[in-house]
């Protein structure tokens, strides 16, 4: 019976060469971490028991056991990450398992060129992810008292009957709601056009719910910014220009990194 692999990722094969892998215990916390010669490149892998790691036993454990999947998304995270620090990497994401090493090899040989050139692309780059977050209250009390078009409606509207005024003046606070939604977006698109400058790459994620980043305020932006590092200071000085610019309107601005290149590998 040949036994699993799990592949964290792609290291080119001169760097493993100068610098070879450091001890690291792989996924099942016993067996170490080892690579394996793919054309250029270095895949880093550990072997995993087709018993104990096969697709029904991983979904039960990710069904049932959260504290199992906790401990070996952390697993995963801590060693891509000390992988990072050591090589320009392609990162692969949790839990990507293969039946045996001729398998890995089948899927790897027709994009091994493809692969090649992203570790090129890729080697002296950082990843960067910036979320914006805002307190709704405060701004959305600006807008009332400062928005033009809030107060053009708010004049029409003193001009009615009192009749009709009663049933206007609830319109107000959807007004209010728009305009605030429109003013975020405003704000974070500059803020984004202006942070993109600095990046070779940018692209805009989807926003996170309340449940999934644990805060009170509503996450209004998601952008992740790939960087040549001699750019990286004067972008994080712009970053803390931009913090300070606007925290009086009721934005955070959390700025993450440097991580592997996730997201602009071009792999999937």
């Amino acid at each position: 019976m040949e036994q699993l692999i799990y592949l964290y990722g792609f290291i080119p094969g001169i760097e493993a060469k100068q610098n070879p892998l450091s001890e690291m215990k792989g996924f099942d916390g016993e067996t170490s971490i080892y690579t394996v010669s793919a054309g250029n490149m270095e895949a880093v892998v550990c072997a995993l028991d087709e018993t104990e790691f096969s697709e029904q036993a991983l979904q039960e454990k990710t069904e049932n056991d959260i504290k199992w999947l906790q401990q070996k998304a952390l697993h995963h995270h801590h060693t891509i990450m000390n992988l990072y620090k050591q090589y320009t990497l392609i990162p692969l994401k949790f839990c990507t398992i293969y039946k045996s090493e001729a398998r890995l090899h089948q899927t790897v040989e027709p994009k091994m060129k493809q692969m090649e050139t992203a570790l090129e692309q890729i080697k002296g780059r950082e990843e960067w992810n910036l979320k914006i977050y805002c307190e709704d209250a405060q701004l959305k009390e600006e807008i009332s008292n400062n928005s033009s078009v809030v107060g053009a409606k708010k004049k029409e509207i003193s001009q009615l009957s009192p009749g009709r005024r009663f049933f206007e003046m609830k319109k107000i606070d959807s007004l209010i709601e728009e305009e605030l939604d429109k003013e975020k977006n405003n704000i974070c698109e500059d803020i984004h056009g202006q942070m993109k400058q600095y990046a070779t790459d940018a692209t805009v994620k989807m926003n996170w719910s309340k449940e999934m980043t644990g805060r009170k305020e509503n996450m209004c932006w998601n952008s992740i910014y790939f960087l040549e590092k001699p750019h990286v200071e004067s972008f994080l000085r712009e970053m803390e220009q931009k913090e300070n610019a606007f925290a009086d309107k009721g934005f955070t601005l959390e700025l993450t990194g440097p991580w592997p290149a996730y997201h602009f590998a071009g792999l999937k």
